[in-house]
């Protein structure tokens, strides 16, 4: 799954999260979903440092030749 794709999911569904604690529930569970935006935050930052680093070991780096 590409990068940003995982992203954008973790973006929707914090904001879903967000979206129905204030919503529907008044902001009664304002805690819980503060914890769950903040592990899915984590998550998406850690992937997205993986695979970064995944696809900096796999290509490997081009030497650039200045011209003068």
């Amino acid at each position: 799954m590409k990068t940003s794709t995982v992203l954008l999911l973790t973006l929707g569904i914090m904001h879903l999260l967000t979206m129905v604690n204030i919503v529907f529930l008044d902001g009664a569970l304002n805690d819980l979903v503060f914890f769950f935006n903040t592990a899915l935050f984590f998550f998406a930052f850690s992937f997205y440092l993986w695979k970064r680093e995944k696809d900096s070991k796999e290509t490997p780096p081009t030497s650039t030749k200045s011209k003068k």
